[in-house]
């Protein structure tokens, strides 16, 4: 009798342990187009300076799109994803700067810690950086395994949708700002500025002083204009900027389709910061305009983990307020392949 005890002891153990059931759920995807499908795999473990995190929340990224459909390098067949926060599950050895039940937002790309960029705070330009969804087995699932480096914890009052992005969109925008040095006083134009970068470029700009001016459709202006200073809702938007004496900054979420209007629109001396490339073909840019104006064009890859740090400091003071929409696991497919018409504003977030 007590033997029998032991034994339903032990399953009700198996089956309340989160480690115990070895397989997870995961979207994948097996060539550049090939529709996801919805698997069951083997869950990963940890390994020594590896963490488990049961996702929470996945953002998707118009990278995201251009991953699958094979215009970045992709080792294929890969879970796709690399917006995400959630809970540590388990950590491997020699772990100490997460434990088990930490929230966490995740960077979108594991850094080795030791190239001439990782000891220069510069681990977006990694060397031997790998990113998630590319390289690695992303976070369209309900278990990701991720370098312990590469997670920064979440203060209690940003939800696990807000965080899953700030890698990506917020922490990217605080590298455009610090790299273009928006400061008190600035007019800083944002292109794109209803979609997920768009709209949270405007508010990094003000919380760091800067008027904003936000360039969008005519159909989302109204919506634009709770975050914008301005809102300027046509193609040829450089004059209409013109008119409030020139931009200091440009933020760029764009690329191709806006950079000339954004180089018209700045002052001499002015600078973009490059974000965006909504179509990965060349681009022609009218190199007169800039070596007349002396406009410095600043790319801007990724954030690092400071600026991830510094991105949800922002978000936990409420200097910036996460703008997203809030899906079902089971739409993902839908929402990735809508992604170069879709009509949203903010960022698109499934709730895994």
């Amino acid at each position: 009798m007590r033997l029998t005890k032991i034994v339903e002891i032990l399953k009700q153990l198996i089956l309340l342990t989160p480690c115990a059931s070895f397989s997870m759920k995961a979207y994948m995807a097996r060539g550049p187009g090939a529709e996801l499908e919805l698997v069951e795999v083997e869950r990963p473990r940890p390994g020594p300076g590896k963490a488990l995190v049961r996702v929470k929340a996945a953002g998707i990224c118009y990278r995201d799109y251009l991953a699958w459909t094979g215009w970045q390098r992709v080792k294929f067949p890969t879970v796709p994803g690399h917006e995400y926060a959630g809970v540590v599950e388990e950590v491997g050895p020699g772990i100490s700067s997460v434990s088990p039940g930490d929230r966490v937002a995740g960077m979108m790309y594991e850094y080795c810690g030791e190239c001439e960029y990782c000891r220069s705070g510069r681990e977006n330009l990694c060397k031997n950086k790998k990113v998630f969804g590319e390289d690695l087995w992303g976070a369209f699932a309900e278990y990701i395994v991720a370098d312990a480096k590469s997670l920064v914890k979440i203060p209690d009052n940003v939800d696990f949708a807000a965080a899953s992005f700030a890698a990506c969109v917020l922490s990217t925008l605080v590298r455009a700002a610090r790299r273009t040095g928006i400061g008190q006083g600035h007019l800083v134009v944002v292109t794109g500025a209803s979609g997920g970068v768009g709209i949270h470029a405007l508010q990094i700009a003000k919380a760091y002083g800067a008027k904003t001016v936000g360039v969008t459709r005519p159909e989302k202006a109204e919506y634009v204009a709770k975050y914008a200073d301005y809102v300027v809702a046509r193609q040829d938007f450089a004059d209409e900027v013109k008119k409030m004496g020139y931009a200091d900054v440009v933020i760029e979420t764009v690329g191709g389709p806006t950079i000339g209007q954004s180089a018209r629109a700045l002052k001499p001396g002015g600078k973009i910061a490059l974000i965006g490339n909504v179509d990965p073909n060349p681009q022609q840019i009218q190199l007169g305009l800039y070596i007349l104006k002396e406009i410095d064009v600043l790319p801007v890859l990724q954030g690092t983990r400071a600026d991830l740090a510094e991105a949800l400091r922002l978000l936990s003071e409420g200097k910036v307020r996460p703008v997203y929409t809030l899906h079902k696991f089971a739409e993902l497919p839908r929402l990735l392949a809508e992604m170069p018409k879709a009509k949203h504003v903010g960022r698109q977030v499934v709730e895994v």
